[in-house]
Protein backbone atom coordinates (compact mmCIF):
# COMPACT_ATOMS: atom_id res chain seq x y z
CA UNK A 1 0.00 0.00 0.00
CA UNK A 2 2.98 2.43 0.63
CA UNK A 3 4.31 2.11 -2.86
CA UNK A 4 1.01 1.74 -4.55
CA UNK A 5 1.67 -1.82 -6.28
CA UNK A 6 -0.22 -4.89 -7.06
CA UNK A 7 0.20 -7.76 -4.86
CA UNK A 8 1.75 -10.20 -7.29
CA UNK A 9 4.46 -7.18 -8.15
CA UNK A 10 5.59 -7.16 -4.58
CA UNK A 11 5.76 -10.60 -4.47
CA UNK A 12 8.08 -10.90 -7.49
CA UNK A 13 10.13 -8.40 -6.52
CA UNK A 14 10.32 -9.98 -2.99
CA UNK A 15 11.11 -13.28 -4.51
CA UNK A 16 14.05 -12.04 -6.12
CA UNK A 17 15.76 -10.07 -3.15
CA UNK A 18 15.26 -12.72 -0.77
CA UNK A 19 15.77 -16.07 -2.99
CA UNK A 20 14.50 -19.42 -1.37
CA UNK A 21 14.67 -21.24 2.04
CA UNK A 22 16.78 -24.61 1.51
CA UNK A 23 19.94 -25.90 1.12
CA UNK A 24 20.43 -26.20 -2.82
CA UNK A 25 23.97 -24.09 -3.53
CA UNK A 26 23.50 -24.38 -7.28
CA UNK A 27 20.44 -22.01 -7.51
CA UNK A 28 17.48 -23.09 -8.84
CA UNK A 29 15.48 -21.81 -12.31
CA UNK A 30 11.74 -20.98 -11.51
CA UNK A 31 8.56 -21.07 -13.57
CA UNK A 32 5.64 -19.98 -11.85
CA UNK A 33 1.62 -19.12 -12.21
CA UNK A 34 1.31 -15.63 -10.83
CA UNK A 35 -2.94 -14.49 -11.01
CA UNK A 36 -2.89 -16.56 -14.30
CA UNK A 37 0.06 -15.08 -15.65
CA UNK A 38 3.24 -17.37 -16.00
CA UNK A 39 6.69 -16.19 -14.90
CA UNK A 40 10.42 -17.30 -14.78
CA UNK A 41 13.15 -16.11 -12.34
CA UNK A 42 16.91 -17.48 -11.37
CA UNK A 43 17.15 -17.48 -7.60
CA UNK A 44 19.62 -18.46 -4.67
CA UNK A 45 18.29 -20.98 -2.72
CA UNK A 46 20.07 -21.35 0.13
CA UNK A 47 18.51 -18.64 1.76
CA UNK A 48 18.03 -19.70 5.66
CA UNK A 49 16.54 -16.62 6.57
CA UNK A 50 14.00 -16.11 3.58
CA UNK A 51 10.59 -16.44 4.45
CA UNK A 52 9.84 -18.66 0.69
CA UNK A 53 9.71 -22.22 0.20
CA UNK A 54 8.65 -24.38 -2.05
CA UNK A 55 6.10 -27.39 -1.11
CA UNK A 56 4.96 -30.33 -3.10
CA UNK A 57 2.31 -32.41 -2.26
CA UNK A 58 2.75 -35.86 -3.03
CA UNK A 59 0.32 -37.92 -1.14
CA UNK A 60 -1.51 -39.64 -3.62
CA UNK A 61 -4.62 -39.77 -1.90
CA UNK A 62 -4.71 -35.81 -1.83
CA UNK A 63 -7.40 -34.16 -3.94
CA UNK A 64 -3.75 -31.61 -4.38
CA UNK A 65 -2.12 -34.38 -5.13
CA UNK A 66 0.86 -33.35 -7.93
CA UNK A 67 0.90 -29.51 -7.01
CA UNK A 68 3.88 -27.48 -6.52
CA UNK A 69 3.54 -24.28 -4.43
CA UNK A 70 4.97 -21.46 -3.58
CA UNK A 71 4.99 -20.57 0.18
CA UNK A 72 5.51 -17.53 2.28
CA UNK A 73 6.49 -18.61 5.58
CA UNK A 74 4.05 -21.94 4.91
CA UNK A 75 0.84 -19.78 3.21
CA UNK A 76 0.37 -20.96 -0.47
CA UNK A 77 0.93 -17.59 -2.81
CA UNK A 78 1.21 -19.05 -6.18
CA UNK A 79 1.47 -22.65 -8.35
CA UNK A 80 4.85 -23.61 -9.24
CA UNK A 81 5.05 -25.05 -13.02
CA UNK A 82 8.81 -26.10 -12.83
CA UNK A 83 11.46 -25.99 -10.46
CA UNK A 84 15.27 -26.85 -11.47
CA UNK A 85 18.13 -26.85 -9.68
CA UNK A 86 21.42 -25.36 -11.01
CA UNK A 87 21.49 -21.51 -13.03
CA UNK A 88 24.08 -23.15 -15.64
CA UNK A 89 22.31 -24.17 -19.43
CA UNK A 90 23.67 -24.18 -22.95
CA UNK A 91 21.03 -22.05 -24.02
CA UNK A 92 17.69 -21.13 -23.45
CA UNK A 93 14.46 -19.51 -24.78
CA UNK A 94 12.24 -16.06 -23.10
CA UNK A 95 9.38 -14.49 -24.67
CA UNK A 96 7.19 -17.51 -25.41
CA UNK A 97 9.77 -19.37 -27.48
CA UNK A 98 10.17 -16.16 -29.89
CA UNK A 99 14.05 -15.51 -28.65
CA UNK A 100 16.80 -17.51 -28.25
CA UNK A 101 19.94 -17.02 -25.57
CA UNK A 102 22.70 -18.61 -26.66
CA UNK A 103 26.17 -18.97 -24.15
CA UNK A 104 29.29 -18.33 -25.63
CA UNK A 105 30.99 -21.53 -26.30
CA UNK A 106 34.63 -21.85 -25.12
CA UNK A 107 36.71 -24.63 -25.84
CA UNK A 108 35.40 -24.59 -29.29
CA UNK A 109 37.48 -24.45 -32.67
CA UNK A 110 37.44 -21.47 -34.68
CA UNK A 111 36.35 -24.18 -37.66
CA UNK A 112 33.60 -25.84 -35.64
CA UNK A 113 31.46 -22.45 -34.40
CA UNK A 114 29.11 -22.10 -36.83
CA UNK A 115 28.56 -25.60 -36.55
CA UNK A 116 28.38 -25.47 -32.87
CA UNK A 117 25.46 -22.23 -32.61
CA UNK A 118 23.61 -23.77 -35.18
CA UNK A 119 23.12 -27.34 -33.66
CA UNK A 120 22.27 -25.44 -30.21
CA UNK A 121 19.58 -23.32 -32.39
CA UNK A 122 18.19 -26.77 -34.02
CA UNK A 123 18.34 -28.48 -30.31
CA UNK A 124 15.96 -25.01 -28.71
CA UNK A 125 13.78 -24.97 -32.02
CA UNK A 126 13.13 -28.99 -31.38
CA UNK A 127 11.60 -27.77 -28.36
CA UNK A 128 8.80 -25.88 -29.86
CA UNK A 129 8.70 -27.89 -33.42
CA UNK A 130 6.29 -30.40 -31.94
CA UNK A 131 3.78 -29.65 -35.37
CA UNK A 132 6.75 -30.56 -37.39
CA UNK A 133 7.03 -26.79 -38.74
CA UNK A 134 10.29 -25.28 -38.60
CA UNK A 135 10.26 -22.87 -35.72
CA UNK A 136 11.91 -19.05 -36.39
CA UNK A 137 13.11 -16.90 -33.90
CA UNK A 138 12.64 -13.11 -33.59
CA UNK A 139 16.06 -12.61 -31.38
CA UNK A 140 19.01 -14.41 -30.97
CA UNK A 141 21.53 -13.22 -28.00
CA UNK A 142 24.91 -14.79 -27.67
CA UNK A 143 25.60 -14.22 -23.23
CA UNK A 144 29.22 -13.65 -22.63
CA UNK A 145 29.18 -11.71 -20.08
CA UNK A 146 32.30 -13.01 -18.58
CA UNK A 147 34.41 -12.56 -21.43
CA UNK A 148 36.79 -9.80 -22.00
CA UNK A 149 38.71 -10.63 -25.43
CA UNK A 150 36.84 -8.10 -27.92
CA UNK A 151 38.13 -9.77 -31.06
CA UNK A 152 36.79 -13.02 -29.61
CA UNK A 153 33.35 -11.45 -29.27
CA UNK A 154 33.59 -10.44 -32.73
CA UNK A 155 34.06 -13.73 -33.71
CA UNK A 156 31.62 -15.45 -31.92
CA UNK A 157 29.03 -13.24 -33.13
CA UNK A 158 30.39 -13.45 -36.83
CA UNK A 159 29.53 -17.18 -36.15
CA UNK A 160 26.14 -16.82 -34.81
CA UNK A 161 24.94 -14.75 -37.79
CA UNK A 162 26.38 -17.87 -40.00
CA UNK A 163 24.70 -20.52 -38.01
CA UNK A 164 21.52 -18.17 -37.78
CA UNK A 165 21.48 -17.76 -41.51
CA UNK A 166 22.06 -21.94 -41.84
CA UNK A 167 18.56 -22.27 -39.92
CA UNK A 168 16.82 -20.11 -42.51
CA UNK A 169 16.69 -17.00 -40.20
CA UNK A 170 16.27 -14.15 -41.94
CA UNK A 171 18.34 -11.16 -42.09
CA UNK A 172 16.36 -8.91 -40.24
CA UNK A 173 16.19 -11.41 -37.34
CA UNK A 174 17.62 -9.44 -33.97
CA UNK A 175 21.25 -10.27 -33.01
CA UNK A 176 21.76 -9.52 -29.36
CA UNK A 177 25.16 -9.79 -27.58
CA UNK A 178 25.88 -9.55 -23.76
CA UNK A 179 29.56 -8.19 -23.10
CA UNK A 180 31.54 -6.07 -20.92
CA UNK A 181 34.05 -6.66 -24.10
CA UNK A 182 33.10 -4.59 -27.05
CA UNK A 183 34.12 -0.90 -26.73
CA UNK A 184 36.11 -0.12 -29.92
CA UNK A 185 34.91 1.80 -32.88
CA UNK A 186 36.96 -0.73 -35.31
CA UNK A 187 34.95 -3.38 -33.66
CA UNK A 188 31.74 -1.74 -34.32
CA UNK A 189 31.74 -0.84 -37.56
CA UNK A 190 33.43 -4.45 -38.32
CA UNK A 191 30.06 -5.73 -37.08
CA UNK A 192 27.68 -3.26 -38.90
CA UNK A 193 29.65 -4.65 -42.09
CA UNK A 194 29.54 -8.34 -41.48
CA UNK A 195 26.32 -8.92 -39.85
CA UNK A 196 24.49 -5.98 -40.02
CA UNK A 197 23.19 -4.08 -36.63
CA UNK A 198 23.29 -6.13 -33.14
CA UNK A 199 21.51 -5.30 -29.82
CA UNK A 200 24.24 -4.53 -27.29
CA UNK A 201 23.45 -5.23 -23.81
CA UNK A 202 27.13 -3.65 -21.94
CA UNK A 203 27.67 -5.79 -19.21
CA UNK A 204 28.72 -3.20 -16.86
CA UNK A 205 29.22 -5.57 -13.67
CA UNK A 206 31.95 -7.70 -15.31
CA UNK A 207 33.37 -4.50 -17.26
CA UNK A 208 36.95 -3.90 -16.86
CA UNK A 209 38.51 -0.13 -17.51
CA UNK A 210 41.03 0.34 -19.97
CA UNK A 211 43.12 3.34 -21.39
CA UNK A 212 42.03 3.05 -24.97
CA UNK A 213 40.48 5.64 -25.92
CA UNK A 214 37.64 5.80 -28.71
CA UNK A 215 38.06 9.63 -29.82
CA UNK A 216 41.09 11.87 -30.76
CA UNK A 217 39.07 14.67 -28.57
CA UNK A 218 38.74 14.25 -24.77
CA UNK A 219 35.27 13.72 -22.88
CA UNK A 220 33.19 16.45 -21.94
CA UNK A 221 32.10 16.46 -19.06
CA UNK A 222 28.13 16.70 -18.44
CA UNK A 223 26.84 19.75 -17.32
CA UNK A 224 25.38 17.86 -14.52
CA UNK A 225 28.76 16.40 -13.72
CA UNK A 226 29.59 18.67 -11.16
CA UNK A 227 26.94 18.17 -8.95
CA UNK A 228 27.33 14.64 -9.24
CA UNK A 229 28.15 12.70 -5.60
CA UNK A 230 30.71 10.51 -7.48
CA UNK A 231 34.52 9.83 -6.82
CA UNK A 232 36.92 10.68 -9.74
CA UNK A 233 37.15 6.95 -10.68
CA UNK A 234 33.38 6.07 -10.71
CA UNK A 235 32.79 9.23 -12.94
CA UNK A 236 35.12 8.49 -14.93
CA UNK A 237 34.01 4.74 -15.57
CA UNK A 238 30.03 6.16 -15.94
CA UNK A 239 31.49 8.73 -18.87
CA UNK A 240 33.31 5.47 -20.47
CA UNK A 241 30.38 3.04 -20.72
CA UNK A 242 28.27 6.36 -22.25
CA UNK A 243 31.10 6.90 -24.57
CA UNK A 244 30.79 3.27 -25.53
CA UNK A 245 27.27 3.03 -26.91
CA UNK A 246 27.32 6.41 -28.61
CA UNK A 247 30.44 4.77 -30.76
CA UNK A 248 27.84 1.67 -30.34
CA UNK A 249 24.71 3.61 -32.03
CA UNK A 250 27.42 5.74 -34.53
CA UNK A 251 28.04 2.27 -36.40
CA UNK A 252 24.14 2.08 -36.27
CA UNK A 253 23.36 -0.60 -33.37
CA UNK A 254 21.05 -0.54 -30.99
CA UNK A 255 22.28 0.21 -27.29
CA UNK A 256 22.10 -0.93 -23.57
CA UNK A 257 23.17 -2.45 -20.59
CA UNK A 258 23.18 -4.13 -17.08
CA UNK A 259 23.35 -2.75 -14.08
CA UNK A 260 22.66 -4.33 -10.12
CA UNK A 261 20.78 -1.92 -8.00
CA UNK A 262 21.46 -2.65 -4.28
CA UNK A 263 24.88 -1.96 -3.51
CA UNK A 264 25.68 1.78 -3.74
CA UNK A 265 22.86 4.77 -2.09
CA UNK A 266 20.18 5.88 -4.21
CA UNK A 267 21.95 9.43 -5.27
CA UNK A 268 25.08 7.78 -6.21
CA UNK A 269 23.22 5.45 -8.47
CA UNK A 270 21.21 7.78 -10.30
CA UNK A 271 24.35 9.99 -11.30
CA UNK A 272 26.31 7.21 -12.35
CA UNK A 273 23.38 5.88 -14.47
CA UNK A 274 22.25 9.29 -16.02
CA UNK A 275 25.05 9.79 -18.51
CA UNK A 276 24.51 6.22 -19.90
CA UNK A 277 20.59 6.63 -20.09
CA UNK A 278 21.35 9.30 -22.42
CA UNK A 279 23.02 6.97 -25.60
CA UNK A 280 20.55 3.82 -24.18
CA UNK A 281 17.87 3.12 -26.97
CA UNK A 282 16.22 -0.41 -25.23
CA UNK A 283 15.48 -0.51 -21.47
CA UNK A 284 18.24 -2.13 -19.48
CA UNK A 285 18.38 -4.95 -17.73
CA UNK A 286 18.26 -3.51 -14.19
CA UNK A 287 18.66 -6.50 -11.85
CA UNK A 288 18.23 -6.83 -8.03
CA UNK A 289 21.55 -7.79 -5.98
CA UNK A 290 21.48 -11.04 -3.92
CA UNK A 291 22.97 -11.70 -0.99
CA UNK A 292 26.74 -13.08 -2.25
CA UNK A 293 26.01 -15.78 0.82
CA UNK A 294 23.24 -16.46 2.61
CA UNK A 295 24.61 -14.90 6.21
CA UNK A 296 26.86 -12.04 4.21
CA UNK A 297 24.60 -9.17 3.55
CA UNK A 298 27.78 -6.90 3.45
CA UNK A 299 27.09 -6.18 0.07
CA UNK A 300 23.88 -4.53 0.58
CA UNK A 301 23.48 -0.66 1.11
CA UNK A 302 20.40 -1.08 2.89
CA UNK A 303 19.80 -2.88 6.22
CA UNK A 304 18.07 -6.09 5.63
CA UNK A 305 14.60 -4.68 7.83
CA UNK A 306 14.85 -1.56 4.81
CA UNK A 307 15.76 -3.62 1.88
CA UNK A 308 12.79 -4.45 0.53
CA UNK A 309 11.56 -0.46 1.13
CA UNK A 310 14.67 0.52 -0.69
CA UNK A 311 14.03 -1.35 -4.03
CA UNK A 312 10.54 -0.18 -4.28
CA UNK A 313 12.08 3.53 -3.58
CA UNK A 314 15.22 2.66 -6.17
CA UNK A 315 12.32 1.25 -8.51
CA UNK A 316 10.76 4.60 -8.78
CA UNK A 317 13.95 6.91 -8.99
CA UNK A 318 14.59 4.40 -12.31
CA UNK A 319 11.24 5.31 -13.73
CA UNK A 320 12.32 8.99 -13.42
CA UNK A 321 15.51 8.88 -14.58
CA UNK A 322 14.75 6.77 -17.77
CA UNK A 323 11.04 8.58 -18.63
CA UNK A 324 12.91 11.34 -21.10
CA UNK A 325 14.17 8.19 -23.10
CA UNK A 326 10.07 6.72 -23.35
CA UNK A 327 11.42 2.98 -22.93
CA UNK A 328 9.89 0.22 -20.83
CA UNK A 329 10.86 -2.79 -19.65
CA UNK A 330 10.26 -6.14 -21.25
CA UNK A 331 9.68 -8.71 -18.23
CA UNK A 332 10.55 -11.60 -20.34
CA UNK A 333 14.30 -10.05 -20.33
CA UNK A 334 15.59 -10.03 -16.67
CA UNK A 335 15.36 -12.84 -14.32
CA UNK A 336 16.11 -10.20 -11.50
CA UNK A 337 13.77 -7.90 -12.69
CA UNK A 338 12.25 -4.76 -10.78
CA UNK A 339 9.39 -4.55 -12.96
CA UNK A 340 6.96 -7.42 -13.83
CA UNK A 341 3.05 -6.35 -14.58
CA UNK A 342 3.69 -2.54 -14.08
CA UNK A 343 5.85 0.48 -14.82
CA UNK A 344 5.65 4.18 -13.53
CA UNK A 345 2.08 2.78 -12.45
CA UNK A 346 0.86 1.50 -16.06
CA UNK A 347 -0.05 -1.86 -17.02
CA UNK A 348 2.91 -4.01 -18.85
CA UNK A 349 1.86 -6.29 -21.39
CA UNK A 350 3.40 -9.52 -21.54
CA UNK A 351 5.02 -11.48 -22.88
CA UNK A 352 6.33 -12.35 -18.96
CA UNK A 353 8.46 -15.35 -19.56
Amino acid sequence: MRHDLEWSELLLIALNLYGLRGNNTEGMRLRLNSEDEEFMLVLPADRATSPFSLRAHVDPSSPQHGLSELCVDGTPVAEIIEAEPGEEVRGYLRADGTAATLLLQTGVESSGLVKCYQDLLEALASDLADDGEQHLFDEVTLSASGALDEQLIVEHLLAVRAAMTAEGLPESTTLGVLTPALRSKAAFNELAEKVGPVLLFLTTETYKDDSTELAAEPIVPQDAAAADPLSPAASHQSERLSEILSAAREAGHRTSFTYTVGSEPLDEMRAWLLPLAEQTTMWPSLTILPAETPVDDSQHIAAPDERLDFFLEARRLLEQIFAPTHLRPQPWRCYRGLWYRQHAGEHLEGPYV
